[in-house]
């Protein structure tokens, strides 16, 4: 009896292949479903400093944003975060606008400061600089008061030195310093101290975080430059070559 024909032999390397695919993809989606479940269960049991520290060493994520994927482009125009109690440095008529995500007690934004601060120096009336507030508080205890502090001296017209003395030499958050700035800078104390607990200032502040959430910013400090998102300490070589591209 004559046996069956055999199938050509690039059509049973074919199906090999196609396994071999099938396999593979299978075990990618089980990794993904895998690592998912892991940073959810991490988030939601509270762990988001251990969270943060494993994905970056040199950006804060916030736990709650940590699942979202990161895009290089704004998804909306840049015009439309600047609000009416965002602090901003510099001329609406500047060519480049930078529109800085900040925690005062984040790390990497204190170590970003001094670069930042450079970059305001050297470029000036190129640029526009609007100020959002990011303060991950899941991490960063004292953020929120030091974001409520930093609004009110703004109501005096003094947010930029109060931000300077907040990334200072000492760059301490306790309640006593965040007076100790007020004072240093001549500002009225009593009214500092009635706007700290005003609500419509903590409003303004979590409106912030919701405008970071909704467009996809994960954690500080984050910088958009013109529709374009930095993540990270981003070193000066990096920040004069989008500025003048």
């Amino acid at each position: 009896m004559t046996p069956p024909p055999r199938a050509p032999w690039y059509k049973e390397r074919a199906g090999k292949i196609f396994l071999a695919i099938l396999a593979l993809l299978a075990i990618v989606g089980t990794t993904f479903f895998l690592l998912t479940g892991y940073y959810v269960w991490k988030i939601r049991a509270g762990d988001g400093g251990a969270l943060a520290r494993e994905f970056s060493r040199q950006f804060t994520l916030d736990p709650a944003q940590a699942l979202v994927a990161s895009s290089n482009i704004l998804p909306v125009p840049i015009a439309s975060l600047r609000k009416s109690y965002s602090p901003t440095l510099g001329e609406d008529g500047a060519a480049v606008k930078i529109v800085a995500f900040i925690d005062f007690e984040c790390p990497y934004c204190r170590a970003s400061f001094p670069i930042f601060q450079n970059v305001i120096e050297t470029y000036g009336p190129a640029i526009q600089v609007i100020f959002k507030h990011l303060p991950v508080s899941q991490i960063h205890p004292q953020a929120m008061d030091a974001h409520i502090a930093a609004a009110c001296a703004h109501e005096q017209n003094a947010f930029w030195p109060y931000y300077e003395q907040l990334f200072g030499d000492d760059g301490r958050l306790y309640q006593s310093s965040l007076f100790g700035y007020a004072e240093s800078l001549g500002l009225d104390t009593d009214t500092f101290q009635r706007c700290r607990g005003n609500e419509t200032v903590q409003t303004a502040i979590r409106e912030d975080v919701a405008d970071a959430a909704a467009i996809g910013i994960r954690g500080t400090p984050t910088y958009v430059v013109n529709q374009r998102k930095l993540e990270g300490v981003v070193p000066r070589e990096v920040w004069d070559k989008i500025i003048l591209s």
